[in-house]
C-alpha cells in the first residue's frame, strides 16, 4: 500500500487557517460553501498555502486578489 508523506497533510491549525479564508471570502462574495465558485475558492485556497502562503493575512490577501482576476474573466 502506497502512502503519502507527512509533509502533505495539513495540521488542524492550517485546516483552520484555510477555512476562516475561505469563510471570509465566502461571506463577503456572498457565496454558498457548496457553490461552484466555492470550490474553487477553496482548491485555491489550498493552493497557495501549500505553494508557502501561511500567513492567514497574507493567504487572505492572495485569495482576493486571485478572486478578483477570476470574476473579470467570468464576470
Amino acid at each position: 500500500m502506497l502512502r503519502a508523506p507527512q509533509s502533505q497533510f495539513l495540521r488542524p491549525e492550517d485546516r483552520a487557517i484555510c477555512q476562516r479564508v475561505v469563510d471570509q471570502i465566502t461571506a463577503d462574495a456572498k457565496w454558498y460553501g457548496t457553490s461552484i465558485d466555492g470550490q474553487i475558492l477553496a482548491s485555491t485556497t489550498l493552493t497557495l498555502f501549500q505553494s508557502g502562503v501561511v500567513n492567514e493575512t497574507n493567504l487572505l490577501a492572495h485569495v482576493r486578489a486571485r478572486r478578483h482576476d477570476f470574476t473579470k474573466l467570468t464576470g
